[in-house]
């Protein structure tokens, strides 16, 4: 199974702000807040 790395941007779903792309690497939290949320249980092919 490969995991599939998106770098895409997202309004956090904690403190609102837009958080905007890396440019290099996917995000896995709020860079503001530090909120993070797990989104795959199974990650998709």
């Amino acid at each position: 199974m490969k995991i599939v790395k998106r770098d895409e941007e997202f309004i956090c779903e904690h403190c609102g702000k837009k958080v905007g792309k890396l440019g290099y690497t996917s995000r896995d939290h709020c860079p503001y807040c530090l909120y993070s949320k797990h989104v795959d249980c199974v990650p998709r092919r």
